[in-house]
């Protein structure tokens, strides 16, 4: 199942992981767009899900709908608003980001967390972002929501273990995707195809937390080890 089924990343990933001969693919997205290209995988299933993430109790329902009607393996959180970063201060960007990035993702999370461990098997891969490493003067907003839920994952991490619950959290860098489209790319920035490899593995290994690409693990610690008078200079 896929949070956010319009996500580019989510459908690279979706192209890498295996799923079983006449497997079904859940798509939970507000439009139905993508499964003419998920549909290249001969013999898989594309079940499309119209849901609203911004009316959560609403959301919270129709995901356990679809938990009843069977088993779900893996799920993929992927969805998300980059915000305005001229205006992400005025009060409705700021409330958007914060409510789409952290607060919906971070009760939906515990939510499938908590079916997953009723069902005694499953898997979560939440893509979260670099920009939550740091906060930086460049959209912290964004930063900041994709900080808050990236924590939440990793408390559930803990809480899972010895329940064979795993989630894995995925902290891309800039990738080119219709999200970041328009936008002047960032050092080490990646494609959505290295991406799908990258998480693909990391779902296979059941690593708690992987970069993409695999060098932004070396550049976090370097930046967050910089004293903050060095790194609002660099910031700048």
């Amino acid at each position: 199942m896929v949070l956010g089924g319009n996500s580019d990343l989510a459908v690279s990933i979706l192209h890498k992981v295996p799923i079983a001969e006449a497997g079904e693919v859940i798509l939970c997205s507000r439009h139905n767009l993508k499964q003419q290209t998920l549909a290249l995988r001969e013999g898989i299933q594309i079940r499309h899900v119209e849901i609203d993430f911004t009316q959560l109790q609403r959301s919270e329902t129709i995901i356990e709908n679809v938990f009843k009607t069977g088993d779900i393996d893996l799920v993929i959180i992927a969805y998300a608003t980059l915000g305005n970063e001229d205006l992400q201060l005025q009060r409705d960007i700021f409330s958007e980001v914060l409510f789409t990035n952290f607060y919906s993702q971070a009760l939906l999370l515990n939510q499938i967390n908590s079916f997953l461990v009723t069902q005694m098997h499953g898997q979560i891969l939440l893509i979260s972002s670099v920009a939550g490493i740091r906060p930086r003067k460049v959209n912290f907003v964004y930063g900041v929501s994709k900080f808050g839920v990236d924590f939440i994952a990793q408390g559930l991490q803990k809480h899972n273990v010895g329940k064979n619950v795993f989630i894995t959290i995925l902290r891309p860098g800039f990738v080119d995707t219709k999200m970041t489209r328009g936008l002047s790319p960032a050092p080490f920035a990646t494609s959505m195809l290295r991406v799908g490899e990258i998480a693909n593995k990391a779902l296979r290994d059941r690593k708690p937390i992987v970069y993409a690409p695999r060098i932004l693990l070396f550049v976090m610690f370097i930046l967050k080890a910089l004293p903050e008078r060095v790194f609002r200079i660099i910031d700048n």
